[in-house]
């Protein structure tokens, strides 16, 4: 296996010459045109050894490129001996000459594909389409400090493991291991820009990456990195995880997910890439994709992406209460629609976690965030680690949680009914509300306990399926699954809290003890009395 001469992030077969790709299920490369396959090791010895031959031949030209520092704004740039203008492209002011490292230099380069006109043109557009919004007005006062600068990423391309732990779920804690594969990560280097404002710029086609070569800075400066080494680190260590979570939490349905990573096989090199830039005061500023025109507004404002967590426990509570008092009358309605309104409110207020972050504006405006990630489960069945979907919500696990819960509130209702029959009278004459006390009290916390349980066994019991060579799935048993009673006792033993079994036994533990008798009696008793009272003419 060999990389593209001139760009490393196109990998190409040692025998057809075709483009290889990542194959996460085989953990191997393999070629879309003969099928050879080669093996992580191979291509990162490729790599070093493109990464040599690189550096060599750029130190013996590095007599053509100059290096500046701008004494205002601290930048630091590379540009070619033939440009004669010393002015930083980010404060446009004088600039001073610099001792420059070949170390410095970046690896690979996306050369613009749009001028400055034409990138300009797109920003007056959208502040045509905003010129009411401040923003937009503090833009177009600073366009004439808008230029272009190759700025600083590292692209993160290989190969690496970890787990993903749902954690915090009726007292769980599970973890299920992948494997990812990361294409081409960009990760900003430079830390005078925020993170989230240049992702907005994005995505890049790494397709018409270059090698670097000084001939590109004639036009355009190259901004050096001034991350330290070990913010750097945590910048890519953050960016990774982040696109990892997207890409799990939307396998599992779930946004409480924790990405834990525990080896990376992957090789970073140093990229320069295309933007245009204004920035303004009070944090608002304006980036242009130098390659594909897309726009990036920062605000200089924040935003709490998770404000309108309420929305979705009102609305629930409405339906269950407008339900209950169709059936039973408005008294019902309301008593049922409170004890699920506190169940639903209480439910998300404990997810709601506030998420704070800069409001950035995209144009087009897109939610897509460029995540070429590609993650996937694996099991062992017995024969080796084995890909599999994950899925820990179904319609009928749903379901059924629904139906035990309704069973339980309802209860008393359930009682009577054939009671009433029996004693040969009306259903319509059972006093429904008359069952308040049962529905308000046990009804309550058998949301809290059945809910807290019904989390406990979807978490920590999975369902796995295995996609087979044609295509279709099929359901497997986890090993975990297939054990001995004497066993799953034992686990439940030692396991506490942490397991579905772990509830199940502290649970009887709870009601053999005099406090769960005590319970016990005053739910019987007040089960007994909720039937009688709702019984026409047995209390009058």
């Amino acid at each position: 296996m060999e990389y593209n001469v001139n760009n490393p992030l196109v990998i190409r077969c040692e025998y057809c010459g075709g483009d290889q790709s990542f194959d996460i299920n085989k953990q191997r490369y393999v070629c879309a045109h003969c099928g050879a396959e080669a093996s992580n090791a191979e291509k990162n010895a490729a790599y070093r050894h493109w990464k040599s031959l690189r550096q060599a031949n750029f130190m013996q030209n590095s007599d053509k490129v100059k290096s500046f520092a701008c004494p205002t704004c601290g930048a630091h740039t590379l540009a070619s001996n033939e440009d004669a203008s010393a002015q930083c492209p980010f404060c446009q002011n004088t600039m001073i000459d610099a001792k420059f490292s070949g170390t410095e230099a970046p690896e690979l380069i996306i050369p613009f594909k749009i001028t400055k006109e034409e990138a300009e043109k797109k920003l007056r557009d959208w502040i045509s389409a905003n010129k009411r919004n401040s923003v937009a007005q503090a833009i177009e006062k600073n366009l004439h400090r808008f230029s272009g600068c190759y700025l600083p990423y590292h692209i993160v391309r290989g190969g690496l493991n970890g787990s993903m732990n749902i954690a915090n779920q009726a007292g769980i804690n599970c973890n299920y291991p992948f494997h990812a594969y990361l294409k081409h990560t960009a990760v900003n280097a430079s830390k005078d820009w925020d993170n989230l404002f240049l992702d907005g710029i994005e995505p890049f086609d790494f397709n018409d990456a270059r090698e670097f070569d000084f001939r590109y800075l004639i036009h355009q400066k190259a901004k050096i990195q001034n991350v330290e080494p070990g913010g750097l680190a945590h910048r890519i260590k953050e960016e990774t995880v982040r696109e990892l979570y997207e890409n799990l939490s939307k396998k599992v349905r779930t946004k409480e997910v924790e990405v834990i990573l525990s080896g990376e096989d992957n090789e970073t090199l140093l990229a320069a890439l295309p933007v245009y830039l204004v920035k303004c005061k009070n944090g608002i500023a304006a980036a242009v994709n130098g390659q594909t025109g897309k726009i990036s507004i920062a605000t200089g404002k924040k935003k709490n992406l998770t404000k309108w967590w309420w929305i979705f426990p009102t609305m629930a509570t409405l339906i269950v209460g407008a339900i209950a008092g169709l059936w039973g009358g408005m008294s019902l309605g309301l008593c049922i629609g409170a004890v699920f309104g506190i169940v639903f409110f209480a439910i998300a207020h404990n997810r709601h976690h506030d998420e704070i972050i800069s409001e950035v504006i995209t144009a087009p405006k897109s939610d897509k965030n460029h995540n070429d990630t590609t993650a996937e489960f694996f099991a062992d069945f017995g024969n080796g680690p084995t890909p599999v979907q994950i899925k820990f919500f179904t319609p009928w696990r749903t379901i059924k949680t629904i139906l035990i819960m309704l069973a339980v509130i309802f209860l008393p209702v359930i009682i009577t009914i054939p009671i009433q029959i029996l004693r040969g009278g009306n259903i319509a004459d059972i006093q429904i509300g008359y069952g308040a006390a049962w529905y308000c009290i046990p009804g309550f916390f058998a949301i809290l306990a059945g809910g807290g349980l019904a989390k406990a066994m979807m978490y920590g019991a999975p369902l796995y399926y295995e996609t087979l060579p044609n295509g279709k799935t099929i359901l497997r048993k986890h090993p975990q699954q297939k054990t001995t009673e004497k066993a799953e006792k034992t686990k439940a033993s030692t396991q506490g809290k942490t397991t579905p079994q772990g509830i199940l036994a502290n649970s009887k533990e709870l009601l053999h003890s005099k406090m769960g008798c005590l319970v016990i009696g005053f739910l019987v008793f007040l089960l007994l009395g909720s039937v009688l009272a709702m019984l026409p003419g047995i209390v009058d």
